[in-house]
This record gives C-alpha cells, structure tokens and sequence, in this order.
C-alpha cells in the first residue's frame, strides 16, 4: 500500500484488508444543532415532543442522503440501533434556553455481510462503482473531524504514509470510542430525548428555576402524575 496520498485504491485496500469493516460496524452519523426554547421547561411535554420530532428528522434526512448511485438507487441505512444524544452546551438568555445538541445515531449498512464486507464495494465486487460519494468505506481527504465523509483511518494513512502500525492502532482506538458511545446509547428516539431532560431539568433548576415547570421544581408522590406529561403515575414513570 505505497502512495497512499494520491492512490485512492489503497485506500480500499485498508478497508477490505485491515479495517474490514470494523469500524463502521455499527456507522455512525452525528448531527450538530441548536434548540432554542422560549419560556424554558414550562411546558415540559410539548417540549419533549418537539425534540422526539427533531431527532427523527435528522435520522431520516441521514437515512436519505446515503444511498447508492445506481438506478433506481437503494438505501443504506434502514433504522438506527441506538441514540446517542447529548448536550455540548447550555445558555440562559432572558427567559430562553439556547441548548447545542449533539445527535448521534448507529446504523447498519445493509451490504455489510455477515463477516463484515461490504457487497456492493468495487474493490470487493470488481464490477462498477456503486458506493455512494462520501460513503464511509471511502472516507474523503477534504473532510475535517466531524464532517460527513471524515474518516479517522484513511486520514491516518495519508498522514503517516501507510505506516501500518499507526492505521491499526487507529484502527482499534476507533472501535474502542463506537463501541462506548454504542453501550451509552438508547435504543429509542424517546428514550434518547428522556435521559437529555433529565440533564436540562437538573442544569435549569441549578441555574435558572424560574424557567421550570411547578410540576419539575418539586418531587411528585409515588402516586402522583409524573412531571413529564405521560399521564402515568411518577413511581410507574420517571420514579422507577
């Protein structure tokens, strides 16, 4: 695998030679957003709701732009495994909450077989490129962390020209940081969205209880209506 820098397919090489697929077993996509909520935690479940519709959309636009270039072209990504959702930061401005949310959601592709190769890969079926333009297993050279198409272990070949011992310990600390946020994930939008309340209400009531519902800023009984506007009792809900 020598120039790596200009010879893309040695860039397939390390993904059906020495990654196989590992690394985007599960695929990661991470959306970056804002949320701006007038009026705080006031009305907790509508803003649930409309965080629970957030997140589903950016699921869908993912599962919609990763698709092969063949025609009739076919997805991906179905369903993710799990939701990864966290806060990267929280600001109070007069009486609204601006929160910078970070959406992470595990996929599987659907051409990764059962040992871990992809089906539709040139390299792999040595017919016509079917991958898509920033597919994962052809990560791009122009992408910065964080960015679509940026690939830790192709960005680790060009940089340290193929040295093999760097790409495989790239390699292993990349399976290392999918597999941590895969067990902190939630299997469900919903789920996903409860455990960052959670945090909002814990970070609003410290700094802003103003902002909070009556309901959030006390405990509710065991028998009371649970604060999130389920409508089952709290002991049943959020009090499990």
């Amino acid at each position: 695998m020598n120039n790596l820098s200009t010879d893309t397919s040695s860039y397939s090489g390390i993904c059906t030679d020495l990654c196989k697929g590992k690394c985007c077993d599960p695929w990661w996509g991470i959306i970056s957003y804002i949320v701006k909520k007038d009026n705080g935690l006031l009305h907790l479940q509508s803003f649930r709701e409309e965080l629970i519709k957030g997140i589903r959309e950016r699921e869908q636009r993912i599962i919609d732009r990763y698709i092969t270039t063949e025609n009739p072209p076919r997805h991906l990504f179905k369903s993710p495994e799990r939701y990864n959702v966290s806060i990267e930061n929280i600001k109070v401005i007069g009486n609204s909450l601006h929160i910078n949310l970070r959406a992470m959601f595990a996929f599987r592709c659907q051409f990764l077989s059962e040992d871990k190769m992809c089906t539709i890969h040139p390299a792999i079926t040595g017919g016509n490129d079917l991958r898509p333009e920033h597919c994962a297993y052809l990560g791009s050279l122009d992408a910065r962390p964080d960015e679509r198409g940026y690939c830790r272990i192709i960005h680790t070949a060009a940089a340290s020209s193929g040295d093999i011992s760097k790409i495989k310990a790239a390699i292993e600390m990349e399976q290392g940081v999918s597999e941590r946020f895969y067990n902190e994930g939630c299997k469900s939008a919903e789920m996903a969205v409860d455990a960052v309340l959670e945090k909002l209400k814990e970070y609003v009531r410290e700094n802003a209880p103003q902002l909070l519902s009556i309901e959030t800023q006390k405990n509710p009984g065991r028998n009371d209506p649970c604060y999130c506007g389920s409508g089952r009792k709290f002991k049943k809900c959020h009090g499990m």
